[in-house]
């Protein structure tokens, strides 16, 4: 039988309360995906595959970095499994290469752009896991893997060919407009990839500032202007998620935008203190981000004569964020965060 003990120390190592905000990324890329390409067909088994990929990257890298940590932890973190003695260090290191073969491979049986996709992924983690205690500028390459999530799902969806309107002539004068497949160019991929690192910034920075969040409250004479600064990229989030939807859908988005708004504020005032308790609750409001997109971009998908309930991949989508938010905070009573 497997200890508690021992559970409990590798549900920790995992990071599982951080999961659900996983799922919740990789379902707005797909979300995202399916507006940008036109594809609002019902394929649950390549997004339950896309989730599946997202958490096995992540969690092949918590293991690795705890892998990584386990000299430095040994000192500061004695309570964690390494240092604890609940598992061997090479076993979690083969944990988080299984765990990363595996969703490599998955991701190459769905298409290349999330195969290179998940391969980056996997580069950023391997960095980050490498720098973060040398450097503060390791919350890049730790954001941009939050981000790619976003690309994960995105991508899955990119077709081989688009279709384009031509007009054809008969020769009795009358005028039809016909569409037609043609391949698909650089400049299809320039203008979707635009379209998602608007959203991806979004997250990326918030990432960024989530962590210059904790390492300036901890401080006892913070630099006023980093301070500032990082309060600042807190709030990106709700400009950079709404921009391509608040002049279109200003009540959806409007509506969006209320939850992770008040969240960081509760962060900010009620949560401050002590520091891990702030990071906890600005780790769980990353699915209220991606909230901020999916209520206004669910709506936009939606036929005239259609609702929520006729297309259960919009109404999946879009119950995903709140029900992640509402998860994370759940499983923080159980385990941390951090």
């Amino acid at each position: 039988m497997f200890p508690m003990t021992r559970l409990r120390a590798l549900i920790a190592s995992l990071r599982l309360a951080n999961a659900p905000s996983v799922v919740s990324n990789v379902c707005l890329g797909y979300l995202l995906g399916s507006f940008y390409w036109g594809n609002n067909s019902d394929v649950t088994a390549d997004l339950a595959k896309l989730i599946t990929i997202g958490l096995c990257l992540y969690f092949a890298g918590n293991l690795a970095n705890d892998w990584f940590d386990r000299k430095w932890d040994q000192e500061h973190r004695p309570e964690r499994a390494l240092p604890a003695g609940h598992f061997s260090p090479f076993a979690y290191i083969v944990g988080a290469s299984f765990l990363a073969l595996n969703g490599i491979l998955a991701a190459a049986t769905i298409s290349y752009p999330v195969f290179y996709v998940a391969l980056a992924i996997l580069l950023l983690i391997a960095i980050y896991t490498a720098l973060h205690k040398r450097t503060r500028w390791a919350v890049i390459p730790m954001g941009l893997c939050r981000a790619g999530l976003y690309f994960l799902g995105f991508l899955a969806l990119i077709p081989d060919s688009i279709y384009s309107t031509s007009v054809k002539v008969s020769p009795g004068g009358a005028t039809t407009f016909v569409s037609e497949p043609g391949p698909l160019s650089w400049q299809d991929v320039g203008e979707s990839l635009i379209f998602l690192t608007t959203h991806a910034l979004g997250l990326l920075i918030y990432i960024a500032g989530l962590t210059l969040a904790a390492r300036y409250e901890h401080a006892e004479h913070p630099p006023h202007g980093m301070v500032v600064l990082s309060r600042a990229m807190l709030f990106l989030p709700l400009v950079a998620m709404s921009a391509w939807w608040m002049p279109y859908y200003p009540l959806y988005s409007a509506l969006a935008l209320l939850p992770f708004a008040i969240w960081l504020s509760l962060c900010l005032t009620r949560f401050r203190r002590p520091v891990p308790r702030l990071v906890s609750a600005l780790l769980a409001g990353i699915p209220l981000i991606d909230f901020i997109t999916a209520l206004p971009l669910a709506t936009s998908l939606l036929l005239p004569d259609q609702s929520l309930t006729e297309v259960p991949i919009l109404l999946t989508t879009l119950i995903i964020p709140p029900a992640a938010f509402l998860l994370s905070l759940l499983l923080q009573r159980l385990t941390p965060a951090t």
